[in-house]
């Protein structure tokens, strides 16, 4: 039986599929924040509204491919970590991370209000506050606070205890999610509410799906399949999200979460993709060097992103500065660029360079 499996430490270029697939996520992430930009504030009957509820539906896979890259490196037992190294490394460089950038973006809007009606009290609430994107970093500390019990499980189990906690995943993750999208009942939600399954709910589930796609792999003859099914899901997202907000007459994004099943069938697609294909790609050495850099600035560029959007907006640069369906995503372009410039000069500041980003 052929299975895809992947080391992730060996080859002409190390970890190269997983560098190019964080750079995919990261832009994945602006492009569509760039959508979003006018999302609320446009009608949904409007073809600008159509065109940025489109790109928002195909890429809001993101982030599920973030925490799935990052359970394939750290639930691999090749990898050693330790709790105290894990809390005074990973940890303390993330909660510090959130720290320094929720005062950083807290202080930004404070520039909406006059000095003189400010007082200590609003500016701690502003600061706390945090930006919207920033959710991100206490979700993958807890996850990361659970990695000594999730070695030691992933350790002793067997492929078909981790297919056994993914299919649980899937029912009442996903599965549950799509449904309730779907149809929103009283009746729906309380049977959905009977049994609570937390321990496989969430952004762990991905955590899980990663280390188990790419250590496990998945069987050739599904592939074509797989990524069928992602072409048709990023498909679905569009026509079922238009569809819906045109049933509401409100922006309805739903139907495309992170654990919509559409959204799931498209990471799933794109992580095979590109640590199955793709990693077969031998890149000249001055390649993988620059996708090396664009990787390790992804995480600066995602905290800068956002602030730059808001920064720019006023002075009229924006998603829909004209045509959308090209705008957007020239847009996005830009942004990802100016923050990779910004963020390598930060990354590499001395003493305080990995604390920022």
């Amino acid at each position: 039986m052929e299975v895809q499996r992947v080391n992730l430490r060996t080859g002409n270029n190390r970890r190269v599929e997983i560098d190019l697939l964080r750079i995919l996520a990261c832009f994945s992430v602006i492009m569509l924040h760039c959508a979003a930009q006018f999302w609320y504030t446009k009608p949904v009957t409007d073809a600008d509204w159509k065109i940025a509820n489109a790109y928002d539906a195909v890429f809001r896979f993101g982030v599920p491919v973030f925490v799935m890259i990052s359970g394939a490196l750290f639930l691999n037992a090749d990898k050693e970590i330790n709790i105290r190294r894990l809390y005074t490394h990973n940890i303390l460089r993330l909660v510090i991370i959130y720290v320094v950038w929720s005062c950083v973006y807290g202080l930004f809007d404070c520039r909406f209000y006059p000095w003189s009606e400010l007082d200590k009290g609003d500016i701690f609430r502003e600061i706390f506050a945090g930006r919207y994107h920033l959710w991100y970093l206490p979700m993958i500390v807890g996850i990361y606070m659970l990695l000594p019990i999730l070695r030691s499980w992933i350790g002793h189990a067997t492929k078909k205890n981790l297919q056994y906690f993914l299919l649980l995943f899937l029912v009442f993750q996903v599965g549950k999610e799509t449904v309730l999208v779907l149809r929103q009942t009283e009746g729906m939600r309380y049977l959905w509410g009977i049994v609570s399954l937390d321990m496989v709910c969430g952004y762990l589930g991905y955590f899980v799906l990663g280390y188990y796609m790419v250590h496990f792999g998945v069987e050739a003859k599904w592939h074509k399949w797989i990524y069928v099914s992602g072409i048709l899901s990023a498909a679905a997202n569009v026509v079922l999200g238009d569809y819906l907000a045109q049933q509401a007459a409100v922006p309805v994004g739903e139907i495309y979460d992170s654990f919509g099943c559409f959204t799931f069938l498209i990471v799933v697609s794109l992580f095979l993709l590109f640590t199955g294909p793709m990693s077969k790609i031998q890149y000249p050495s001055w390649i993988s060097r620059m996708i090396k850099e664009l990787s390790l600035a992804t995480l600066g560029i995602y905290l800068l992103h956002i602030g730059l959007i808001e920064f720019l907006e006023p002075f009229g640069i924006h998603s829909m500065m004209f045509a959308p369906a090209v705008c957007i995503p020239v847009f996005a372009v830009f942004c990802f660029f100016l923050c990779f410039a910004a963020a390598a000069v930060l990354r590499r500041l001395p003493f305080i360079g990995k604390y920022i980003c």
